[in-house]
């Protein structure tokens, strides 16, 4: 039963209409050079052997490489790409939403920490999983930003594969390089609770930068329910900050952001891949149901000349 579960953990991690694109990798001995971010991944990571690479969308700014065990059984890929909005626990936050929705409630952060990433200290979040699949996976993740780019990697196995799958979440990480090494980000934990009463009614906008990779403590203000999707409204943790409100709508670079404007109102900013994004004003915060209708493109008004998303669906990368 495992191998066939696992074949299709992979087709739900891999890229739907993903084009080759020679430009977008250049081949070297040791590594593939993602050319657009100047960043290169591994050919051969510990166990894991790089079998493909790809592009999701046009001119490299979201690509894939998969990696597989030798058995076939342990299986990764590594996302780079360009969000509108580039922030590690951001993406952090909006992947364990979609593998708890994707492999069910069970699914748990087991640990999570701040490591090391091609030798450079402090600048990648890492996580792993248990519980996956009624109990069958083991699952991890691990998070980069250099400058407004993002690294992904996902490594998935069988419950009984777990030390494979910590063994080449860590082999991924060490086997990265960077061209521009200061343009690395400093990674915090993505950790968050339900919002306080005192954080919830206030009416201060935060920075355009909040969360900083997790430096900034957040909290839940809520969810917000489209067909069989959930998505988390996420805020500064803070009295008097309440003003900005954070929705990840996938786990690609989908992202709606509300902040409140001096001048009155709600500035509202939607965020996709390929650093796409679009503005909109609005008179005030919608509500749960408002912003429901946002994300599946029902709100015809509210999302005029925004990026429109499948009402319902959840990508998982």
């Amino acid at each position: 039963m495992r191998l066939p579960l696992i074949a299709l953990c992979l087709l739900c991690s891999a890229p739907a209409f993903a084009q080759e694109r020679a430009d977008s990798w250049q081949t070297t001995d040791a590594a593939v050079h993602a050319t657009a971010a100047g960043i290169s991944v591994p050919q051969q990571a510990g166990g894991l052997a790089l079998v493909k690479t790809g592009e999701i969308s046009g001119e490299g700014a979201d690509i894939y490489a998969q990696y597989v065990s030798a058995d076939n059984v342990v299986q990764a890929t590594i996302f780079v790409y360009r969000p509108g909005f580039a922030d590690t626990a951001v993406a952090a936050l909006a992947t364990e939403r979609t593998l708890i929705e994707r492999f069910g409630p069970a699914t748990r952060r087991d640990v999570q920490q701040v490591t090391s990433a091609g030798g450079h200290d402090g600048v990648a979040l890492r996580t792993l999983y248990s519980g996956a699949a009624d109990g069958e996976l083991v699952l991890a993740a691990g998070f980069v930003r250099s400058g407004d780019w993002i690294v992904k990697l996902r490594v998935t196995a069988p419950a009984d594969r777990k030390a494979d799958v910590e063994a080449g979440i860590d082999a991924l990480l060490r086997g990265l390089s960077f061209d521009n090494p200061a343009a690395l980000q400093r990674a915090s934990l993505a950790t968050w609770k339900d919002c306080t009463a005192s954080a919830s009614t206030a009416s201060a906008a935060a920075s355009a930068s909040f969360p900083r990779n997790g430096a900034d403590a957040l909290c839940r203000a809520g969810v917000v329910k489209v067909a069989d999707a959930t998505f988390d409204m996420i805020q500064p943790a803070v009295p008097n900050a309440s003003g900005s409100v954070l929705i990840p709508t996938d786990d690609a670079g989908g992202l709606l952001r509300f902040d409140r404007m001096a001048e009155g109102g709600f500035r509202m900013t939607r965020f996709g891949p390929g650093a796409v994004k679009s503005i909109t004003r609005l008179a005030k915060l919608p509500d749960a149901e408002g912003i429901a209708a946002i994300i599946s493109g029902g709100d015809q008004v509210a999302v005029a000349g925004a990026d429109r998303r499948r009402k319902g669906t959840t990508a998982l990368r």
